[in-house]
């Protein structure tokens, strides 16, 4: 057994998260950034201030950080490589983006079809920078 090599994780959870940030902007504040104000705006909610541009950004960090874990945890059962990576970002995503719309979509503060989109989008998202920092990765030998 491998022992994990924390600084391989470190450096391949910042190669996801600046990753997994850049493609969250690019979805959601370029792609669908007309949808999200019209969302806000139609509740009568302010649009997202710089602090909650950073809360995002934090959120992101922290969700790439635990998908590169989860993928350093699985390697010994699944293997190393993409289906691993792919698996981790997968189990990642459903926890974060399906899971984080029901609370919205039960109070009606943000369309279905926004939260489809925005889920659908989250998975490339996750899987490519899940890929790229998984790449990076490697394990120690055991001792």
């Amino acid at each position: 057994m491998h022992k994990i090599n924390y600084g391989r994780l470190i450096l391949a959870g910042i190669i996801a998260a600046v990753i997994l940030d850049i493609l969250d902007y690019l979805a959601d504040g370029v792609l669908l950034g007309s949808a999200w104000a019209a969302s806000l705006k139609a509740d009568n909610l302010a649009p997202i201030s710089a602090n909650g541009m950073i809360a995002f950004n934090v959120a992101g960090v922290v969700t790439a950080f635990l998908a590169i874990f989860l993928y350093a945890a699985i390697r010994p059962r699944f293997g190393p490589g993409p289906k691993t990576a792919l698996i981790a970002a997968a189990v990642v995503w459903a926890l974060g983006w399906p899971l984080s719309m029901v609370a919205p979509l039960a109070m009606h503060v943000v369309p279905h079809r926004l939260a489809i989109h925005s889920s659908l989008l989250g998975i490339l998202e996750m899987a490519i920078a899940v890929l790229a920092g998984a790449y990076f990765y490697k394990e120690e030998p055991a001792a």
